[in-house]
């Protein structure tokens, strides 16, 4: 009970997903809301300090928004969540590279080509989430499919994960990020990608209550 009670006083946990592009349905924010409204057995003990977020899907704007937004929360660990139409299996994210190359259009009408994320910073960034490769594993044993890749794109996903590791080189070196993909939902597949792997809601939950646990110990 001690060495729970120090966990949830030291550690504050961010987690962020993003709102839809268009019309539609986005997975990230759809799991960030079950996580904060329906909050896993598992976490319940940390209650008190899991934040939740979901992040504007305008380029121009979310740099300044996330800016403000570990401003205000200070975490000490922050995991981005995004959809990844196509995958059949979570995706830990290896890195963040400096460039915006959208193939498909923010929510405000945005495809910059080739543009960087922040102007004359580094290339890349390494993820910062300790021990990824145990992190695969432990979904894995779960039999939740997970992966570690080596290349988050080029839109708004890579976007937020490159700010986030750019505030930790610039502002706040202690902080340990991260970023997910996830594939889509049921309801997305049933309603526009009919051709796409999904996963249930409920096993992608599963999936981040166990990663956001593991940030604990």
């Amino acid at each position: 009970m001690l060495n729970s009670t120090l966990k949830m006083r030291d550690v504050k946990v961010l987690v962020t997903g993003f709102k839809p592009n268009d019309d539609g349905l986005n997975a990230s924010e759809l799991v960030v809301n079950s996580l904060q409204n329906h909050l896993p057995e598992l976490l319940r003990p940390y209650k008190d300090c899991l934040y939740f977020r979901v992040l504007p899907g305008n380029t121009h704007i979310l740099g300044q928004a996330i800016a403000e937004m570990l401003t205000e929360i200070a975490p000490d660990v922050c995991i981005g969540i995004g959809q990844a139409r196509g995958y059949n299996r979570i995706a830990l994210e290896r890195m963040a590279k400096n460039l915006r190359y959208f193939v498909t259009l923010d929510s405000a009408g945005n495809a910059p080509k080739g543009e960087p994320v922040v102007t004359g910073a580094p290339t890349a960034y390494w993820s910062s989430l300790p021990e990824q490769e145990e992190l695969v594993s432990l979904l894995n044993n779960h039999t939740i499919p997970a992966r570690l890749s080596n290349d988050c794109g080029t839109h708004l996903c890579n976007q937020a994960f490159y700010h986030y590791l750019r505030w930790q080189a610039t502002q706040q070196p202690t902080l340990k990020a991260g970023f997910v993909h996830i594939p889509a939902l049921p309801e997305q597949v049933i309603q526009a990608w009919s051709e796409s792997p999904f996963m249930p809601i409920s096993m992608t939950c599963h999936a981040l209550a166990l990663i956001i646990d593991r940030q604990m110990t």
